[in-house]
């Protein structure tokens, strides 16, 4: 999808809001996760990858939210990638910031990249590609918390 990016204004307590939720969705992804024992008819990693993958989105629009007063609203999670760019918060001047917020916004796409088979997919999500979403999923759910 092009175009103009769709945002929408939120506030302090919509941050606050967003981050539980983005906590809970890591919690859950954390809990379900299989063990490598399990049988293959028992293996919950795809449900686990897509709760980190909601985690992430949360935690995104807490940090956005927060610090910027505005969330993406569009249809394509992508464009949320961009605005996450745009915060800064934290130790360290203007360029440590925008480190950090470049940091972020791999974080998001990481997880980004697991949305539709975690959420639509017919494969199994491998143990590796969910090491990696929940890693991402916990980058950006730490962040959220620091700052609300």
């Amino acid at each position: 999808m092009t175009g103009r990016a769709r945002s929408r204004s939120c506030t302090a307590e919509d941050a606050r809001v967003r981050a539980a939720h983005a906590r809970t969705y890591l919690e859950v992804a954390r809990l379900i996760r299989s063990d490598p024992d399990k049988p293959e008819d028992l293996n919950f990693n795809h449900v686990a990858a897509g709760n980190a993958v909601l985690a992430a989105i949360a935690a995104s629009d807490a940090l956005c939210c927060w610090l910027l007063g505005e969330r993406s609203r569009g249809q394509d999670h992508r464009q949320a990638v961009g605005l996450l760019e745009q915060v800064r918060f934290g130790d360290g001047g203007d360029e440590d910031q925008a480190r950090r917020a470049r940091e972020l916004a791999r974080a998001l796409s990481t997880a980004l990249d697991l949305k539709d088979d975690s959420h639509y997919g017919i494969l199994m999500i491998g143990a590796p590609e969910l090491r990696r979403v929940i890693r991402a999923a916990e980058t950006l759910v730490s962040a959220a918390t620091e700052v609300t």
